[in-house]
């Protein structure tokens, strides 16, 4: 069973094994790279733990996984993460029994910053079975593998997908829950020709011949970031897009998509959003 938290960006996943919170986006140290454009903000590593410790007392989980992006810095290690990112997890260990990330695109040497018993997993994807719906779990910024295609619930991050509002030259951005599907048809066509596999006629068809079973028809949630500061991406904004091969495949039925304010009031379809 999956369920939203209430006024967070976090997903609870019960199974019959284990109590799962699922959070995406830290960007531990993202004010540090502020800095460097002239923002002076105290260190908010703190404060993101503050509130993913709450999260665990009142979700009482017994696994956490993170989709991605740990780390604000990409392919090399900043000075300050050697401290940051070993500290904030092995805190959260003393909370949560078993601890695991899917790698984002930030993550470039993550490993070395975590403790032992951190699991990482590589950026293509894990899967949830909870004895009734399979559950694909991701970053985004990679496509999945092809196994995963099959599943019933798509559940990545990466996008730090908002809304923006407008009134008479007033403007604000609230982050948002995108929950959509895709074309079966164009998502399997650009999974092959990213593969180098055959395309026939039929894309489904040969998907199914490539890799021995179907391509499903998931709904796909694409969670807020869990780091209040990144700001995000105006997805209602006139031009907009959504990062990561799955979604700019031309597969995604993004006009379609239900959109939901963290405290989970429904704003509509985003073709009646859009500024």
């Amino acid at each position: 069973m999956l369920k939203i938290v209430p006024d967070e960006p976090a997903l609870v996943l019960e199974t019959s094994l284990h109590k799962t919170l699922i959070i995406s986006d830290l960007h531990l140290g993202f004010e540090k790279r502020l800095s460097s454009r002239g923002i002076n903000i105290p260190s908010q590593t703190q404060k993101v733990y503050l509130r993913l410790k709450s999260l665990i007392e009142e979700s009482s989980p017994d696994r956490m996984i993170v989709l991605g992006d740990v780390k604000h810095g990409t392919t090399k290690i900043a000075s300050y993460e050697w401290a940051d990112v070993p500290q904030f997890f092995n805190k959260v260990k003393a909370l949560v029994r078993s601890v695991e990330i899917v790698r984002g695109n930030h993550d470039g040497g993550l490993k070395a910053l975590l403790p032992n018993d951190v699991k990482v997993h590589p950026p293509r994807g894990i899967s949830i079975f909870d004895g009734r719906e399979s559950f694909t779990l991701i970053h985004g910024h990679a496509w999945p593998y092809p196994g995963l295609f099959a599943c019933d619930v798509f559940i990545m991050g990466h996008n730090h997908a908002t809304i923006e509002f407008r009134d008479q030259g007033f403007r604000m951005a609230e982050p948002v829950w995108v929950v959509t599907r895709w074309n079966r048809r164009e998502v399997a066509r650009s999974f092959l020709r990213f593969s180098g596999s055959k395309i026939k006629e039929d894309p489904i068809t040969s998907f199914r011949d490539a890799f021995g079973l179907d391509i499903s028809d998931p709904k796909i949630i694409i969670m807020p970031a869990f780091n209040p500061l990144l700001g995000g991406n105006a997805i209602n904004a006139d031009g907009a897009s959504l990062l990561g091969p799955l979604l700019s495949s031309g597969g995604i039925k993004l006009d379609e998509s239900e959109i939901y304010l963290l405290d989970g009031s429904y704003l509509g379809r985003l073709s009646n959003l859009v500024s």
